[in-house]
C-alpha cells in the first residue's frame, strides 16, 4: 500500500514542482523571444493562423489521450473536450475552433487565408511531436502532456499572467485589437484556469505512487520542451516579417 508520504506528500510535491516547471516557461529564450517581439496587424494575422493549426491539433492529441486513459479518465476527457469542441450554443458561445476565425476577422483575416497559408514546417514538427507524445506514452504521461499546455496557461498558478493574456494585451496595446474583439485570448485567459486543475483532480487518484508521479512529471517535462521549440519558432517566424 501506498504510504502517507507518497500520497498527500508526494502529490503536494508533484503540484508545486508542476507550477515551478510551468513559470519556468517564461524565464526560457524562446518566451522571453516571442513576447519581446514588438507585434503589427501582419505578425498578429501570422500568430492566429499558426496558433489556429496548433489548435487542430490540440484536440487530435487529447482524442488520442481519451484513447488510451481508463474508462473514468475518458469521461473526465470528454467534459473537458466538449467546450472546445462544442462551446456552448445557450449562450451563443462558438466552439473554440470557430472562435479562431472570429479573431482572425479581427485582424482582417478570411477563413480561406487559413489554408491558403497552411501550417509553417515548424508548426507541423511540433504537431507531429505532441501527437507521438500522446500515442505512445503511458497513459499519465500522454495526459500530463496535453494537461502541461493548460498549466502554462493558466492565470491561476503563472507569476506574469497566462500566455493568452500577454498576447492579448500585446495584440490590445501593439496592434490596436480590442480584448473583447479577441474571443480565444479571452476565452483561455478564463478556461484555463479551470482546465488546469484536471491533472492533479486524476493525479489524486491515480497517482499516489513515486513512480506514478514520474511519469507525469515525464510527460510534461516532454511536451514542454517541445513547446519552447514551438515558441521559439513562432519568434522566428513573426521576426522574419517586417515591423
Amino acid at each position: 500500500m501506498a504510504t502517507a508520504v507518497e500520497t498527500g506528500d508526494g502529490l503536494k510535491e508533484l503540484e508545486a514542482e508542476l507550477v515551478r516547471l510551468a513559470n519556468a516557461q517564461f524565464e526560457s529564450d524562446a518566451f522571453k523571444r516571442l513576447l519581446g517581439l514588438k507585434f503589427n496587424l501582419e505578425r498578429a494575422r501570422m500568430y492566429v493562423i499558426q496558433r489556429t493549426h496548433w489548435t487542430v491539433n490540440r484536440r487530435e492529441c487529447w482524442a488520442q489521450v481519451q484513447s488510451v486513459a481508463p474508462m473514468p479518465i475518458k469521461h473526465v476527457i470528454w467534459e473537458h473536450e466538449r467546450d472546445e469542441l462544442d462551446g456552448d450554443p445557450s449562450i451563443g458561445k462558438a466552439d473554440h475552433y470557430t472562435m479562431n476565425f472570429q479573431e482572425g476577422a479581427a485582424v482582417g483575416l478570411k477563413p480561406e487565408d487559413f489554408d491558403r497559408v497552411g501550417p509553417s514546417d515548424g508548426c507541423l514538427t511540433c504537431c507531429y511531436a505532441w501527437l507521438h507524445l500522446a500515442r505512445n506514452s503511458h497513459w499519465l504521461s500522454a495526459l500530463a502532456a496535453s494537461s502541461a499546455l493548460e498549466l502554462s496557461n493558466s492565470d491561476e498558478i503563472l507569476e506574469g499572467g497566462a500566455m493568452s493574456r500577454r498576447i492579448g494585451v500585446k495584440m490590445r496595446d501593439e496592434v490596436g485589437i480590442p480584448l473583447k474583439k479577441q474571443a480565444v485570448n479571452v476565452e483561455h485567459t478564463e478556461a484555463d484556469v479551470e482546465h488546469a486543475h484536471m491533472m492533479m483532480d486524476v493525479a489524486s487518484q491515480y497517482a499516489t505512487r513515486k513512480a506514478e508521479q514520474e511519469l507525469i512529471l515525464d510527460g510534461a517535462r516532454r511536451s514542454w520542451a517541445i513547446d519552447r521549440i514551438w515558441k521559439g519558432h513562432l519568434a522566428d517566424l513573426l521576426a522574419a516579417i517586417p515591423e
